[in-house]
């Protein structure tokens, strides 16, 4: 699967955390709900491989000018209950 021409697995996505820490995720999924596209993202072990034993975090994603991803926290409570619903949907199908 793509997202802008790159593969999905070649994305890494470094989150920053109010405390000053961070956590590197890689894309385990990509998904659109009501014209917003989103990531579930899982952080990574090393360089590329997804840590399957943490949670998944539904993020927003948009296209920077440069076409690269751009991570957005879900603020508003019924859009992230939405993509939870597809995110936990698309689980159920694999």
């Amino acid at each position: 699967m793509n997202f802008m021409d790159k593969n999905l697995e070649d994305i890494v996505v470094t989150l920053p955390f109010a405390d000053g820490t961070s956590v590197d995720c890689g894309v385990f999924s990509y998904f659109t709900v009501n014209n917003k596209e989103y990531f579930a993202l899982l952080p990574l072990k090393g360089e590329k491989e997804l840590d399957f034993s943490a949670s998944y975090m539904l993020y927003q994603v948009e296209k920077d000018e440069e076409g690269n991803p751009v991570v957005l926290y879900i603020e508003d409570d019924l859009e992230y209950a939405a993509a939870a619903q597809c995110f936990s949907q698309q689980l159920e199908k694999h």
